[in-house]
């Protein structure tokens, strides 16, 4: 890409510009993806989101970090790579785990629940989506949207 070279510049360690430049690339790539379906937005947006999840990282921006492995992990859901969404929603939810996030841990294991009650794996589906439960009832952002998300899931599971 053209823009590349100057990218990296720009995206040096503890630099937030670079990570704010990545998330609006993006974003693009995501409302393209969204209103069209097309492949080649969301291959874009992956690779962007990956590079971002890196830096979120080098920044210690966790909770961001896990966030955005549970976001890229649903638009593989979109594009049917189920393999490289649960990927994603595992390492979301060590990321959620190591650093006490609940909010990010309960949606890692919504999303890997529902590809293991998919996958006919009943059991460590339930399991999965019982402790999304637990964790969104613990969620730092005091916010009960999270439990009634994942009680939602694990309803429609049993």
């Amino acid at each position: 890409l053209k823009w590349e070279g100057r990218m990296e510049e720009l995206m040096a360690p503890g630099s937030d510009v670079g990570c704010s430049i990545l998330q609006v690339f993006a974003d693009a790539h995501l409302r393209g993806f969204t209103e069209t379906t097309s492949r080649y937005h969301a291959l874009s947006y992956v690779g962007l989101e990956e590079r971002r999840i890196s830096l979120l990282g080098k920044l210690q921006r966790f909770r961001d970090q896990g966030e955005t492995m549970c976001d890229l992990a649903g638009v593989l859901l979109g594009i049917s790579n189920k393999t490289g969404a649960s990927v994603w929603f595992q390492r979301a939810r060590d990321v959620g785990a190591a650093h006490g996030f609940f909010v990010v841990e309960s949606k890692a294991c919504t999303g890997l629940g529902s590809l293991a009650m998919d996958q006919g794996r009943h059991a460590e589906g339930v399991e999965l989506l019982q402790n999304a439960v637990v964790a969104a009832q613990l969620n730092e952002l005091d916010d009960p949207s999270y439990v009634a998300i994942a009680m939602t899931e694990l309803v429609d599971a049993l």
